[in-house]
């Protein structure tokens, strides 16, 4: 019977940790060295700088290790099965601390972009307010309402879809949602950059990115929040150490 009981706990351990990993299709923490990225997700979705060269800094904290700097630089994603097709739900979560703006109206530097405008994050400056962080989708929603990011800051933004809705989190809180007129899955394809556009590097991001994320599903506010406290990694043990509790409450109920 012990040995029933430790087989049932290990694997109640590992199964959430497995559907998760599943659902994560795309996870840069930026460590390493050299100009390419690795993928951490498990799916191969591995970066290289097509413009610029890699640049780790020190992150927020020393046990989220290294960030990239992006300055008139860009990584591209080739694209593969895991971050294309008919999404009918897709969340993106990531640090960001921007340096201070060139200037200049109408340039919405990207920290994120995919062919054709599918889905675009983006420091604005200037389509509504200076500083601003917005989220487009080219064809699909038009320009959601910003929220303002402080410079020289670092700042969690998280971002959800859920076939109706895009939800916009900072610093794990909600700060807006915009219903699109035709819910539905979104077609994505094509090459997924980090740093500028996908047509090149006149709208390139300034600043600092880390633990970026992108995930098929539909991450909740407190996911998030668990994600911010525990790190994109660091919530596979949140996640397993819940379903173990639970697990072992049930069986001793049993016996």
């Amino acid at each position: 019977m012990k040995h029933f009981i430790l087989f049932f706990l290990l694997a109640a351990l590992f199964q959430p940790v497995q559907a998760r990993a599943q659902e994560l299709v795309l996870y840069f923490p930026f460590e390493g060295s050299g100009d390419t990225v690795d993928d951490k997700s498990g799916k191969n979705n591995h970066g290289k700088f097509d413009n610029g060269k890699a640049k780790r800094v020190a992150s927020k904290d020393k046990p989220f290790g290294k960030a990239m700097e992006f300055e008139k630089a860009r990584i591209i994603v080739k694209d593969s099965a895991s971050l294309s097709g008919d999404m009918k739900a897709i969340s993106f979560v990531l640090w960001v601390n921007k340096f201070t703006e060139p200037g200049g109206n109408g340039v919405l530097p990207r920290i994120i972009s995919r062919a054709s405008d599918k889905h675009e994050l983006a420091m604005d400056s200037g389509h509504m307010a200076r500083g601003n962080f917005a989220l487009y989708a080219g064809g699909i929603t038009g320009w959601n309402k910003g929220m303002p990011i402080k410079e020289k800051k670092w700042h969690h933004i998280a971002v959800t879809y859920d076939g109706k809705v895009f939800d916009m989190y900072l610093d794990g809180k909600l700060q807006g949602d915009y219903q699109i007129k035709a819910p539905g899955k979104l077609a994505l394809a094509g090459p997924f950059y980090v740093g500028s556009r996908h047509t090149g590097l006149g709208e390139d991001y300034l600043g600092l990115v880390d633990e970026l994320a992108v995930y098929s599903g539909v991450l909740e506010e407190k996911k998030i929040k668990e994600i911010i406290e525990n790190g994109v990694q660091g919530q596979f043990a949140v996640d397993a150490k819940r379903k173990l509790a639970s697990t072992w409450g049930k069986l001793k109920s049993q016996f």
